[in-house]
């Protein structure tokens, strides 16, 4: 079945670190047009992973982000996302199996801007998202999606994601 594409004037992607965020945000951007924003760069302080930006300065410039009229925003920063989940009219959420994410992190390797003792805290981080009860976790993020009210979906695979993506329409 094909998406309406009116749904997509501002879309929020959520998910576990490795669940394919960053990959579905540039294709959805590729094919509606709209630029997308990695939650990261809001978060992590310019010179790379290892300084988080002072949460209040971070709440802002997402608001910031926020008030245009499209926007694709991606990132497992629940309390970022709680800030703009009004302004969304659609809501993705990535809920994949966590040896997928760990695998689809080996697979990536570093991010620019990080070393080997950051790589290596994401991936136990990420390992533990099933157990952790804050917003930047599978209960944060099953509680952002549950209260949405606006367009959403919750994939748990990539085949399910290939095929959503299958009914987007190019601009």
């Amino acid at each position: 079945m094909a998406e309406r594409t009116e749904d997509f004037a501002r879309i929020l992607i959520l998910g576990n670190s490795g669940s394919g965020k960053s990959w579905l945000s540039r294709e959805l951007g590729e094919r509606l047009k709209i630029a997308a924003i990695d939650l990261d760069t809001v978060h992590w302080e310019l010179e790379g992973f290892q300084v988080a930006r002072v949460k209040d300065s971070a709440r802002a410039i997402v608001r910031q982000i926020a008030s245009q009229d499209i926007w694709i925003m991606e990132g497992v920063y629940g309390w970022l996302a709680q800030e703009i989940l009004s302004r969304a009219t659609a809501l993705i959420w990535l809920d994949m199996p966590l040896e997928d994410c760990l695998d689809n992190l080996r697979r990536r390797g570093l991010n620019p801007g990080s070393d080997e003792k950051s790589f290596a805290a994401l991936l136990a981080w990420t390992a533990t998202n099933q157990e952790r009860q804050t917003s930047s976790s599978s209960v944060g993020h099953r509680r952002l999606f549950t209260a949405f009210r606006g367009w959403k979906r919750c994939m748990c695979s990539r085949q399910e994601t290939r095929e959503f993506l299958a009914g987007i329409k190019r601009a």
